[in-house]
């Protein structure tokens, strides 16, 4: 491995570009990869902070590490740190690998529009031709060597959801597969082995947090191995949605479908945002206000409202 210095209890580098997050300016030797070992606490990229944790007394971590590491071929966990697509994507060496859980913040709210993925070699191998853990995709069989109830149609799910600063849903959950054995034709079962570009569709979050699920459980949790390859997360800053300052504001109700009644004890300005971050309604409000929202398409909105005292963000709910 190597040694880096820490700053602030968390690496920090370089981004290529204020709004694409690639790892090209981590500093790795050939098929090297960073994990956290030096327990580091998280991973910092130009104000984007990718979540690690490193246990040291297990030699484990989760969450997201750095790799350099390029092998298609060899099976078992060794290799959880390489690219199924043997490197980064367009091109590129480095990347980012996920492990069990975790999360990616923002140093403000963005306009989130996409991001590639592939397997990892560990997780793509282990799905096509199992283990003493994990089955072989398409069969019916568990590790057990009894039918399991997939019939064979085997697959592993990515699900993206964006959260606010709080950890709740700004918007629907991105799903993508990255094996699929659910085809009635068996050729058309596929296991990703190249970069894939997920189209976001512009949602707004301050966290994406990542979910793993599979058809090949055991009594343990998830049998086929929880990882993934991430990198150009493409993301900008939107307008209007910043952190949350101490505003006094209240509104009711929350979910609505009519009136929302805002009460606030000076003159300020309201803006409300969409998840795709599109302004649909702006007002100077003071003390008393009735928002009416009916004509409104019912979804997850960001109410803001900001004064000479500061500003507040707040999720608003129509029905």
């Amino acid at each position: 491995m190597f040694a880096i210095a820490l700053i602030a209890n968390s690496l920090v580098f370089a981004q290529d570009s204020n709004d694409s997050l690639t790892f090209e300016t981590f500093n790795l030797e050939a098929n090297d990869f960073y994990n956290g070992a030096d327990e580091a606490g998280s991973i910092v990229i130009n104000n984007i902070q990718l979540s690690n944790t490193f246990t040291a007394a297990w030699n484990s971590w989760n969450g997201f590490a750095i790799s350099k590491v390029q092998d298609i071929t060899t099976p078992g966990f060794g290799k959880q740190f390489a690219s199924f697509a043997n490197g980064g994507d367009d091109n590129s060496e480095k990347y980012a690998v996920f492990y069990l859980d975790g999360i990616i913040e923002f140093n403000q709210y963005r306009v989130v529009s996409g991001m590639s993925v592939t397997n990892t070699t560990y997780a793509a191998l282990t799905m096509r031709d199992g283990d003493d853990f994990t089955k072989a995709f398409g069969s019916p069989l568990g590790i057990d060597g009894n039918p399991d109830g997939t019939d064979g149609k085997d697959w592993l799910k990515l699900q993206i959801i964006g959260l606010d600063e709080n950890d709740e849903a700004l918007s629907d959950t991105v799903s993508f597969y990255l094996a699929d054995y659910r085809f009635d034709d068996d050729a058309d079962d596929y296991i990703i082995n190249n970069w894939e570009k997920i189209n976001l569709e512009s949602f707004v979050a301050k966290k994406i947090k990542f979910i793993l699920t599979s058809s090949d459980n055991g009594d343990w949790g998830m049998n086929t191995p929880a990882y993934f390859a991430l990198d150009n997360l493409i993301s900008s800053p939107t307008v209007g949605i910043n952190e949350t300052n101490q505003l006094a504001v209240s509104f009711a109700p929350n979910p609505a479908n009519e009136i929302v009644t805002i009460q606030i004890e000076e003159k300020a300005n309201l803006e409300l945002y969409n998840a795709m971050g599109q302004l649909v309604l702006a007002q100077e409000i003071a003390n008393t206000t009735k928002l009416n929202v009916s004509e409104l398409p019912a979804g997850i909105y960001h109410l803001t409202v900001q004064s000479n005292k500061g500003a507040a963000s707040h999720k608003l709910v129509i029905q």
